[in-house]
């Protein structure tokens, strides 16, 4: 079993991008979910036995949360695969898979979060990148904060009259 410690910081929050180690928080929900899986998974490896297939060439265990079920790690153009079949099955607008990052930065910038911690989940090199990318949800992100102040300083207003 998974203890909350190692899902929390070397499972499910490490990512490696181009040599880097970055760590990104997850909610609640989607760790439990994570856990859920994984015994789920340990217990289809236990069934397989010796026909389980996740181990390199010098014989160390995988433990890939999503591979095969014979536990061999999928090719790299499997989640994309999946993604599309499934837009495809629920008749949905087509975005690339790559587009979901997009769609994650933008509703964390319409929720008011600070472009540098959105720089930081992104992994970008630096925050100019993301400024460049975003600035037009950043732009509505900032009117939507003025139009707060202004309803704030109108309610104000109105309570000393």
């Amino acid at each position: 079993m998974l203890s909350n410690s190692f899902l929390r910081s070397e499972f499910a929050s490490t990512f490696l991008f181009h040599k880097l180690t970055r760590k990104v928080s997850l909610p609640a929900s989607v760790l439990e979910e994570l856990r859920d899986y994984y015994a789920y998974r340990k217990k289809e490896r236990d069934m397989l036995g010796d026909a389980w297939n996740g181990r390199d060439q010098e014989g160390r265990e995988w433990h890939f949360i999503f591979c095969h079920p014979d536990g061999s790690p999928f090719h790299h153009e499997r989640p994309y695969l999946w993604f599309r079949q499934f837009i495809q099955k629920n008749n949905m607008r087509y975005i690339r898979f790559h587009d979901l990052r997009h769609t994650s930065a933008t509703l964390l910038i319409n929720q008011g979060i600070h472009a540098n911690i959105i720089f930081e989940r992104l992994g970008h090199g630096n925050i100019t990148t993301t400024m460049n990318i975003y600035g037009n949800a950043l732009q509505s992100a900032d009117q939507a904060a003025a139009d707060t102040l202004d309803s704030l300083f109108s309610k104000k207003a109105k309570a000393q009259k």
